[in-house]
């Protein structure tokens, strides 16, 4: 039996992974390591091949990942006032001393599109950060670069009963790739049960994408799910700070200002856009995501 740990295992990407891995044919045993215990769902917590236990990356001590032939991790975000390159290294130097310590043979990270950049992603360094210390954490190393999160939708859900959602991403028929937390899960959970066979190089780099949509396609996608017209409210470039603001605090919201503008026309990924190679697709639609917040 293959013993996976994930790690941190309370954020929606973690979660889903570990859902993808209690499915598996493979049945391997999976350890959830949580800040916070209460976070643990019903769900795995009743699976006899799950395990959850208490840790932080925060903290090098609370790690241990004895007997894990593979970890997930996670690099978490901080709303902290911190060099987020720094803080996100530390994090990831305690993981990759752990892993170290403990023997594990592969490690996959959940990373994101723009991580080869050392600067002008915003809060992406954070991944670029794990990344640089990664790289040799264990004889296999992979990284999954991906692309805007369905998922980030969400956001919508605060102002949807009122028949209108904000994007952030502009001119509204701006394309990109958005990949569904269900396709990460299940595309993480293949590259842990794969640990022990060979990779071409390591680390092993792919770019995972979804369907390529606009902002005016979520619009349609909103409106397919709840029946009724959307509209849909763009914030401009020039406006991407107030926005923020209103919801994070002034460093965060600075970063994710940069982080939006680094993917939009004239950032860095649009203009120098420095292709990882291999890229993945996964295959589920807004329309699926959006039916199952609203239990249509």
């Amino acid at each position: 039996m293959v013993h996976i740990t994930v790690v941190p295992a309370s954020n929606r990407t973690g979660e889903a992974t570990i859902r993808s891995l209690l499915a598996d044919p493979s049945k391997p045993s999976v350890k959830g390591v949580y800040r916070n215990l209460s976070k643990v769902l019903a769900e795995f917590a009743s699976n006899d091949r799950f395990e959850a236990v208490q840790g932080t990356v925060d903290d090098a001590s609370t790690l241990d990942f004895s007997g894990s032939d593979a970890i997930l991790n996670i690099t978490p975000m901080t709303v902290d006032e911190v060099d987020l390159f720094q803080h996100a290294l530390t994090q990831s130097n305690n993981v990759k001393a752990a892993a170290q310590k403990a023997g594990v043979k592969r490690l996959v990270l959940l990373s994101s599109v723009g991580a080869q950049y050392d600067s002008g992603t915003g809060e992406v360094i954070t991944n670029h950060a794990a990344e640089v210390s990664l790289k040799d954490a264990a004889p296999e190393v992979v990284f999954v670069r991906c692309h805007y999160f369905v998922e980030n939708w969400a956001t919508a859900l605060e102002t949807i009963n009122a028949g209108f959602f904000y994007s952030t991403i502009t001119p509204l028929d701006f394309a990109t790739p958005m990949i569904a937390v269900k396709d990460i899960g299940e595309t993480l959970a293949g590259e842990l049960v794969a640990v022990g066979n060979p990779l071409s190089s390591t680390p092993y780099i792919f770019e995972l994408h979804g369907p390529v949509s606009t902002s005016l396609d979520v619009k349609k996608a909103f409106e397919e799910v709840l029946g009724r017209e959307i509209e849909v409210r763009a914030v401009p470039t020039e406006g991407l700070l107030d926005f923020y603001n209103a919801v994070f605090p002034p460093h965060v919201a600075k970063s994710y200002v940069e982080m939006t503008e680094s993917f939009l026309p004239g950032g860095i990924m649009f203009e120098n856009p420095n292709p990882t190679g291999e890229i993945r697709h996964g295959k589920t639609g807004m329309v699926e995501v959006f039916r199952q917040w609203f239990g249509a």
